[in-house]
């Protein structure tokens, strides 16, 4: 037979503090919470009380009762288990139960919309047998009032108009009668004829351009004598453009239309097209006067060289032809 102070551990010369930090041991070894047992707990803290009152030298005659205590609660938990097995089958079957109640509540539910769908359907149709006998009454109640108005209206006006009959045969209505067509009467008046002077829009004036004769010389003043006009002088460049001055002394330039640039300069005023050439007035600038092409070799107009070979003579000359010199 085991005494208390071997359960526990301890001796006859052990102290109070000595005891307690082998119940201490023990009981967090022995613990349920610590995968222990709740039988050898209670048999710890047991033999801790009876070594503390004095009786650590005794017999532990529990043991075989714990013994058999352990022996019914496995016993007690296979009966447990039975019952949990048994009372997992039932919740199954109650489970199925609910399934078919809670389909037999949807179909229950359906059938009382219908119900209720049909039943405001019958008292829409109520209602309006109700409200229809007394909108057809208060038609009818209408259209005898426009009957009544249309009744009344027309012996009105066959009042009226035999009223107004007698008012036109009676004498009072014939002497305004013949004051309002005094009135109404205007004499006529007859428009009188104006004399209108017809205007004859002035004859346009022929402008007649004077022609240029081509020649084959490039790069020499040339004097040229055409029969139909005063003389002028001339020069060609090698791009078929001319310069020409005339009797007024004035300097034009004379485009080659096949050799047109899209911009000009400032002093270049276009004038008309002759021939196959743009004519333009040198107004101003380089080559618009007689010491320009004097006192230079070429001159450039228009991004086109024109020499001066040959200007002075025939400047003189055309002075001379011209009545200037």
């Amino acid at each position: 037979m085991t005494t208390y102070h071997e359960l526990l551990g301890t001796t006859e010369y052990s102290t109070t503090s000595d005891i307690k930090k082998r119940y201490k041991l023990l009981s967090h070894r022995l613990h349920p919470d610590k995968s222990g047992s709740v039988i050898l707990m209670q048999l710890i803290s047991h033999a801790y009380n009876e070594v503390l009152c004095g009786n650590g030298n005794k017999h532990c005659e529990l043991i075989h009762i714990n013994h058999d205590k352990i022996l019914l609660t496995k016993k007690y938990a296979e009966k447990l288990k039975q019952e949990l097995e048994l009372q997992k089958i039932d919740n199954i079957e109650l489970e199925k139960q609910i399934l078919e109640l809670r389909k037999k509540l949807d179909h229950q539910s359906c059938e009382n919309k219908r119900l209720t769908e049909t039943l405001e359907r019958e008292q829409r149709k109520n209602i309006v047998s109700t409200v229809m006998p007394y909108e057809n009454k208060a038609k009818e109640k209408r259209y005898r009032i426009i009957k009544i108005g249309l009744a009344i209206s027309s012996v009105a006006l066959n009042i009226g108009l035999v009223a107004a009959i007698t008012l036109l045969n009676s004498n009072d209505t014939k002497k305004i009668t013949s004051k309002i067509e005094s009135r109404l009467i205007e004499p006529v008046v007859t428009p009188q004829k104006v004399a209108v002077e017809e205007r004859i829009p002035p004859k346009a004036k022929l402008t007649t351009h004077r022609s240029l004769e081509l020649t084959q010389v490039v790069g020499e003043w040339s004097l040229f004598q055409p029969i139909d006009q005063p003389p002028y002088i001339a020069i060609r460049n090698q791009a078929g453009s001319y310069i020409v001055q005339r009797c007024d002394l004035h300097f034009y330039y004379y485009a080659n239309m096949t050799q047109q640039r899209t911009s000009l300069p400032a002093n270049l005023r276009f004038m008309h097209q002759q021939q196959n050439f743009l004519v333009y007035s040198i107004d101003y600038g380089i080559g618009s006067e007689r010491d320009h092409w004097v006192n230079s070799q070429s001159i450039k107009i228009n991004r086109e060289y024109f020499s001066n070979k040959s200007f002075l003579n025939s400047n003189e000359v055309l002075q001379q032809y011209c009545g200037r010199g």
